[in-house]
């Protein structure tokens, strides 16, 4: 991915972290626009930011999802369509198995295109809600650590 592609998703998981999180996923929209290739990208490159404090804490490992609903463990299947996907994809982007992230992608790509739904909008915002919640996490653990006279 060019660099100034690379600076677009980080300037957009910035806006989000600062809390303006529609304006971050505008910034995104180019990349979309650009064609089905970006578009993967775009996923794969918030995929590799949602999954870094795990693939960082567990190098080599391979990683399940684990689902916990209010009762307890529950079934991913139960996850609405476009959390199921996040789930789904950004875990297989962690075991590095592209194939599976590659079929996911399509098979949410290609009917949203071919029918014109919002999944594939929908997919994209709940990628990039992970990848955010994992920006806002690592600004507010250097934050601790700068207080408290850590380097970074």
């Amino acid at each position: 991915m060019p660099a100034t592609e690379a600076q677009t998703i980080l300037d957009a998981l910035a806006h989000s972290v600062a809390g303006d999180t529609e304006r971050g996923l505008a910034l995104l929209q180019p990349l979309v626009d650009a064609g089905p290739r970006s578009t993967y990208a775009l996923l794969g490159s918030l995929a590799e930011v949602a999954s870094s404090d795990a693939r960082e804490a567990s190098p080599g490992s391979s990683f399940g999802m684990e689902v916990i609903g209010p009762d307890g463990p529950a079934d991913a299947e139960l996850l609405p369509p476009p959390l199921r996907f996040a789930a789904h994809f950004v875990t297989a982007w962690a075991n590095r198995d592209q194939d599976t992230a590659h079929a996911l992608f399509w098979a949410v790509a290609e009917p949203s295109d071919r029918y014109g739904t919002d999944d594939l909008a929908e997919a994209i915002r709940a990628v990039f809600a992970m990848a955010a919640a994992t920006a806002e996490y690592e600004v507010a653990r250097k934050r601790r650590q700068r207080e408290e006279g850590k380097t970074w």
